[in-house]
């Protein structure tokens, strides 16, 4: 094996273990969630303060370590990936209020189809028969794991699919358009760009606002754990992957959100959760060796 060989190997699985952890960052999500909507949050309301903090955050991080705030004007691309990534938080939050939570996530994760289709279409990416079964697996894993169940009415059917629509596109264009640059930097204008698009739609739905502390401390985690630390890690590592590589191993999300909801709730753990989720772990496991 040679030394421009290692490299390329070095980087997927470099990529590969960026992409994963923020997957499993976006998982946590309902661990926070929860504490804020107990408290009084409404679905856009959660997410202006969520993209705020973490904005805040991200601004305060790049001055600690001394790197410029990067001029929006030159970072529109990124820019749109954050309205992208707002617009699936935007969809699925809505979704999950006005049907099935198991529905709004199939529906959500039905994005890797999304992805995959154009990306063989018109960015001429290969379709091997490993990358189509760990799709399949993949999604399959995903309809196990959350169980699937059909009742939902036509609003909240329409604001998953326009999430899973949104993920696929920031998806895309982030792996294939937006110009490489520091991934602090770039999350910072990821984060701006969803705040602005939050704060848009916060004009047009009802806001409800967190009642205690302990709600707000939940914003602080959910800016933390479950935004700053998947936007920077899948910026950093899915152009190292491509989009579909990197759109199936997202799909380590919904098991990790679905475990921490049931484990909240005090639910058992089905055996469907069980089997998709090792369908899921199985996909993972096969993408990464064809590599």
């Amino acid at each position: 094996m040679n030394t421009e060989t290692t490299t390329l190997n070095n980087d997927y699985i470099k990529g590969f273990l960026l992409v994963l952890v923020s997957a499993c960052g976006y998982g946590l999500q309902p661990l926070f969630t929860h504490v804020a909507y107990s408290d009084g949050a409404s679905p856009v309301g959660l997410l202006v303060l969520r993209f705020a903090a973490a904005a805040a955050i991200m601004l305060i991080w790049l001055r600690l370590r001394r790197l410029p705030i990067p001029p929006l004007r030159h970072n529109l691309q990124y820019l749109l990936v954050g309205i992208g990534y707002s617009g699936a938080a935007l969809g699925y939050y809505n979704a999950s209020h006005s049907m099935s939570v198991s529905l709004a996530v199939i529906l959500l994760f039905s994005f890797p189809a999304f992805v995959i289709l154009f990306s063989i279409l018109f960015l001429k990416e290969k379709a091997t028969g490993k990358k189509l079964l760990s799709v399949t697996l993949a999604i399959g894993g995903v309809m196990v794991a959350v169980g699937i169940d059909i009742q939902g009415d036509g609003q909240g059917i329409l604001w998953a699919l326009f999430a899973a629509l949104s993920y696929g596109a920031a998806i895309l264009y982030g792996s294939h358009r937006a110009s490489p640059s520091h991934p602090l930097q770039s999350a910072c204008t990821v984060l701006i760009g969803c705040l602005i698009s939050c704060l848009i739609a916060s004009t047009m739905q009802t806001t409800h606002w967190p009642q205690s502390e302990f709600g707000w401390l939940s914003i602080i985690g959910l800016a933390l754990f479950a935004t700053i630390l998947p936007i920077a890690t899948f910026i950093a590592g899915s152009p190292k992957i491509g989009a579909s590589d990197a759109s199936t191993i997202s799909t380590m999300e919904p098991v990790v959100a679905v475990t921490i909801a049931l484990i909240l709730i005090g639910e058992q753990l089905t055996t469907g959760t069980y089997i998709g989720g090792l369908m899921v772990i199985t996909a993972v496991i096969i993408l990464s060796r064809s590599k």
